[in-house]
């Protein structure tokens, strides 16, 4: 992982790379950076590499340092970018490419000073009530004690440092227990507006997940083996990989599902997530493990990790990262969702209706008649029925249904009436 292995060998080497003469210094204010001036035609992750070290170096001459802590680390990455970016993009008329490409450049150069994977920011479980935090499945108590586990953080630590042991174990090594990590497991208690609500939270509702199943998520974060973060950010910006796209999505999915706590909102994962999954896609998969955030409180967090960490307080600063996002939430989505190919047919492929007035087609003998017709005609006898044909009249309403194609006769063609032909009229007298 770099830069904290650069640190560690920058702590044993005596020689670390060196730049060239005349350029161990930042550029002075206004030096090759006025507009039109071309991009640096070192890559971004070189030239903060180069930075980085001399920064490493620097603290090694010093003879009141003492040794580095992961706090000066972070120091060191954030004024390494500072000048990096500097030089890099400068003060010159970018495009909107680059514009978005020096967005997406911070938050993982952000990322990599704070290392959110890292178990610092576990939080305990007897922290303030109105934060979120995990708790022990209460199932799983008398599991743990009988490994001297007694808090989530320290179940995770253990199942994490597991494994690493079983990461390490060669093919020809005998084979290693799970350990219990499997079936301890805990939940997520969202944080909330006081104590008295995070009281109330029904404990019973929430979906426990395997303290191993938290550690490989933390274990396989896509950024912990990060080593160029500009080259990173590249790649969500171009990615168009179906496979690719779809392990981004599945990384953030193991978040939501798994580990929670780096959606808080101190936590730079968060705009990670938000990168791949839309809003409403990540409370989706709150709610089904039974956690309840509303997607007001995902944009609160949102906005507030943008206004903390990266110093995005308007709308403005924020329109880069917002446009990368929207894009490759789309690619995404087309990729792990495709249309289905009924749905790409067009309307006008479909019958439609024809309203016309040309007469249709004679209607057989089993088409019912349709539209409105006139009553029958009903010849009135010169004397009252018989009893019987009244009885008829009334068991049948409805007169029988009439032929509407002409019935040939057994003896050959119908013979000539008037009116029948063009030069017969008919008789109207």
């Amino acid at each position: 992982m770099s830069p904290a292995p650069i640190t560690q060998d920058a702590a044993a080497s005596a020689s670390p790379p060196q730049q060239p003469p005349g350029k161990q210094e930042s550029p002075p204010s206004g030096t090759n950076l006025t507009c039109g001036v071309e991009p640096n035609t070192q890559s971004f992750d070189d030239i903060f590499h180069a930075r980085f070290m001399q920064i490493i170096q620097e603290y090694r001459d010093n003879p009141r340092t003492g040794a580095l802590t992961n706090k000066d680390r972070k120091d060191f990455i954030e004024r390494a970018y500072i000048h990096t970016d500097n030089v890099y993009f400068g003060e010159r008329q970018l495009s909107d490419t680059e514009i978005k490409m020096r967005a997406l450049t911070k938050v993982f150069y952000k990322v990599l000073a704070e290392e959110p994977w890292s178990d610092d920011w576990i939080r305990p479980h007897d922290v303030e009530r109105k934060l979120s935090r995990f708790e022990m499945h209460k199932d799983s108590v008398d599991l743990a004690a009988k490994f001297n586990i007694r808090t989530p953080r320290e179940a995770i630590i253990a199942a994490r440092r597991h494994q690493e042991l079983l990461a390490q174990r060669k093919p020809t090594d005998p084979p290693m227990d799970r350990g219990p990590f499997d079936d301890i497991e805990i939940i997520y208690i969202p944080g909330t507006v006081s104590s008295t609500a995070t009281n109330r939270i029904d404990r019973e509702t929430i979906y426990p997940v395997s303290v191993s199943s938290v550690a490989h998520t933390l274990q396989n974060h896509i950024c912990k083996s990060m080593t160029r973060p500009y080259l990173m950010a590249e790649k969500f910006l171009n990615c168009t990989d179906t496979e690719e796209l779809e392990n981004f999505r599945q990384f953030a999915c193991n978040v939501c599902d798994f580990a929670p706590h780096l959606l808080d909102n101190d936590n730079i994962s968060l705009l990670i997530v938000l990168l791949i999954l839309t809003r409403s896609d990540a409370c989706k998969r709150f709610h089904e493990n039974g956690i309840r955030i509303e997607g007001s409180t995902i944009s609160h967090r949102r906005s507030e990790c943008m206004k903390t960490k990266l110093g995005w307080k308007t709308a403005d600063d924020r329109r880069p990262f917002d446009s990368v996002a929207n894009e490759f939430q789309i690619r995404v989505r087309n990729a792990c969702f495709p249309a289905p190919r009924g749905s790409r047919l067009s309307r006008s492929k479909q019958p439609q209706r024809k309203n016309s007035s040309t007469p249709g087609t004679p209607l057989t003998p089993m088409t019912p008649p349709i539209g409105y017709y006139a009553p029958p005609k009903v010849n009135h006898a010169p004397h009252p029925p018989h009893p019987n044909q009244v009885n008829q009249m009334y068991a049948h309403p409805y007169p029988p249904m009439m032929h509407h194609q002409p019935i040939p006769l057994e003896n050959g063609p119908s013979p000539m009436r008037p009116g029948s032909s063009a030069t017969e009229p008919i008789d109207l007298s």
